[in-house]
């Protein structure tokens, strides 16, 4: 865990925070095939007023949690305060970075002052669920500290940089009986995406024959990536790999969540963009998950293209008596070979947040769709691709060693 001084806590405030209510917790019964659900739970958004001051204007009987931001890797620590910060039921108490820049960054998103260190966030009387958006290397000593405290988690993405890390997160979890929530916001948390996943869920189209995701992002040509997020170039014992860790998390929770875990896994991996060359990082990865019946194909990764861009996020599964294509960023349904314009597919879904999934599970409700089972399950995944492109050959799942190649010795 990384240390460093910045100021101290913030000024004590009354204290609006309660829950006594029995927590469940977030981990997913059956590993890799949770299909608990939650319903959203709106609020009166409160609008022109910062965190602080919508946290004093809420009565207990309103029911508003104190949020502690511990990291800011890759700028994710500054997205979070925001979404907490705009949160009705949540406002953003204080947080911690190491790194100069990134605390800036993060301070000034949270419109709060910064701690002096994690402990201190953790320990901070006002926090009561802490979000992590720290470098992936120390996301199991956070998870650590946040349960210990018997604090609530909400963990961004990626889970960790290795396997034995994932499985520490997901039995500290369990010991603690904390609630926690996986944040892996731009598949799964879409509501396209997710109302496809209850519909395969209740056999609506009957069994899944073929699987395709080509999911990630599309940079101008010029675009300093290595200057924006130099952490995508850190080693693999930090990050945990390339693109494929940072993009194909997003792919392989949805498709465990989909369709459960693989038998087996097998991947390629491309290094093509100039500054992911140079520093011999993978920026675009193909990962084949074998089901047995079918392969789930996924495509991840990041590139530089030409002319106009636009999001790469597309589905195509073909079942036995149907076959269906979803393309959000185009506005896109086809089912069976008939379009339909994404709204109307959609019909007034909604899917819950992270945020709001938190929420309902500290108040009682169900534990959160996203939990962290599956995410651990999805880190195995992830490293049995890679043991794969290392080795040149298919690899069996579970993994019988717990260990990322890309900095871990197999012996």
């Amino acid at each position: 865990m990384k240390t460093g001084a910045t100021s101290g806590p913030p000024d004590s405030k009354k204290r609006l925070n309660r829950f006594t209510t029995s927590v469940q917790t977030s981990l997913c019964p059956s590993p890799g095939r949770c299909f608990s659900s939650s319903a959203n739970r709106p609020a009166d958004v409160l609008v022109d007023v910062d965190s602080a001051s919508r946290a004093a204007a809420y009565t207990e009987k309103d029911f508003m949690y104190g949020v502690g931001i511990l990291g800011n890797c890759c700028t994710h620590g500054a997205g979070t305060a925001g979404q907490f910060a705009a949160h009705p039921r949540t406002w953003v108490v204080t947080g911690y970075e190491p790194r100069e820049q990134r605390a800036g960054e993060l301070q000034r998103a949270m419109q709060a002052p910064l701690a002096a260190s994690y402990e201190a966030v953790v320990d901070h009387a006002q926090v009561e669920i802490l979000a992590l958006a720290t470098d992936p290397c120390d996301k199991a000593e956070m998870v650590e500290l946040a349960a210990r405290a018997g604090k609530a988690l909400w963990i961004n993405k990626p889970l960790c940089h290795n396997p034995a890390a994932a499985r520490r997160i997901e039995e500290q979890v369990r010991a603690a009986g904390v609630p926690a929530v996986f944040d892996v916001p731009m598949v799964k948390f879409q509501p396209a995406f997710d109302k496809l996943l209850h519909q395969v869920r209740a056999e609506l189209y009957g069994q899944v024959v073929s699987y395709y995701h080509t999911f990630g992002m599309t940079f101008a040509q010029d675009f300093p990536i290595r200057e924006t997020w130099p952490e995508r170039f850190d080693p693999a014992a930090t990050a945990g790999g390339g693109e494929m860790t940072n993009m194909g998390c997003y792919a392989i929770d949805y498709a465990l969540h989909l369709l459960g875990v693989p038998r087996r896994v097998e991947a390629r991996w491309q290094k093509f963009w100039r500054p992911y060359v140079e520093a011999d990082v993978e920026n675009f990865g193909q990962i084949c998950l074998d089901y047995g019946r079918f392969w789930a194909v996924l495509s991840v990764g990041k590139q530089a293209v030409e002319g106009q861009r636009g999001p790469r996020n597309a589905l195509t599964v073909e079942f036995e008596g149907a076959n269906f294509f979803l393309d959000p960023g185009a506005g896109l349904v086809v089912e069976t070979g008939r379009a339909r314009p994404l709204d109307d597919y959609l019909d007034g879904h909604q899917c819950p947040s992270s945020i709001d999934q938190l929420l309902a599970a500290l108040e009682g409700g169900p534990a959160p769709q996203s939990d962290i089972a599956t995410a651990a399950r999805g880190v195995e995944v992830l490293c049995g691709a890679y043991q794969s492109i290392l080795e040149e050959r298919p690899v069996d799942l579970p993994l019988t060693r717990a260990k990322n190649p890309l900095f871990e010795s197999s012996s």
